[in-house]
């Protein structure tokens, strides 16, 4: 029979294998292994530097210091998704990524991350105008570039996202596409002939007057009824996050 002693020592032992493996799970600046499927978060953009993983399934309500609002790109591995927080504990303005991204500052995320959640990719179907369900893309991380828009008025807009329309007051055909969608080129019927946005769920929006994310881009947080001046029927390619 275990003595009481023996008991509180197994205790106190068990609780200290508990904190070694909660401290050597935060993350810390390295090059350390990749998950299989998760994300990596890099101190510098274009996924250079240093760099720390998170698995697909984690969350981490506060970065340590000297990795909170140190982070520049980020590359996401296998099929997760990640949500960014600019506060601690999983607070303030949030982002959703679906693909990598090169640049966070671009994207209005530029050494502003506190908290992360990296978790399973959820159901985008019916978002889009296709009807084809969610298609990822292949490891670049196409994710939503490889789906093409399709103008309509029956598709529902995303709890999380935009819908772009032809006209302005929000009328005529539109898409939609969830936070985190991309497009780096609007196909052709698309291309600049978005005059109308509409945002949803505390979503952002920047749109490029050329493709690949290029040239003159502005960042949009509310309704736009009238893209007036240069953007009105001027934008190219788009970035939902």
């Amino acid at each position: 029979m275990m003595s009481r002693n023996t008991t509180v020592v197994s205790l106190l032992g068990l609780c200290c294998l508990l904190t070694a493996a909660t401290a050597s799970a935060q993350p810390r600046w390295g090059r350390e292994r990749q998950p299989q499927t998760g994300a990596c978060f890099y101190e510098d953009a274009n996924f250079r530097g240093r760099y720390f993983c998170v698995r697909e399934g984690e969350r981490i309500p506060s970065l340590p210091a000297g990795l909170g609002d140190k982070v520049s790109s980020l590359r996401l591995l296998g099929s997760a998704e990640i949500t960014v927080f600019r506060d601690a504990n999983m607070r303030g303005r949030s982002g959703r990524f679906v693909s990598d991204v090169r640049d966070l500052k671009r994207e209005g995320w530029g050494d502003q991350i506190s908290s992360v959640e990296v978790d399973a990719p959820r159901d985008y179907s019916g978002f889009g105008g296709d009807n084809r369900g969610r298609a990822r893309g292949n490891r670049d991380r196409g994710g939503w570039r490889d789906r093409l828009p399709v103008w309509g008025r029956g598709e529902g807009a995303p709890r999380e996202g935009a819908c772009f329309y032809e006209d302005k007051d929000f009328r005529g055909q539109y898409f939609c596409a969830p936070r985190g969608a991309t497009y780096t080129a609007l196909p052709r019927g698309f291309n600049d002939r978005i005059s109308s946005i509409r945002v949803f769920g505390g979503a952002d929006v920047r749109v490029f007057q050329n493709q690949n994310f290029s040239g003159r881009s502005t960042e949009i947080r509310s309704d736009a009824p009238n893209l007036r001046g240069d953007w009105r029927d001027n934008v190219s390619s788009i970035r939902v996050f």
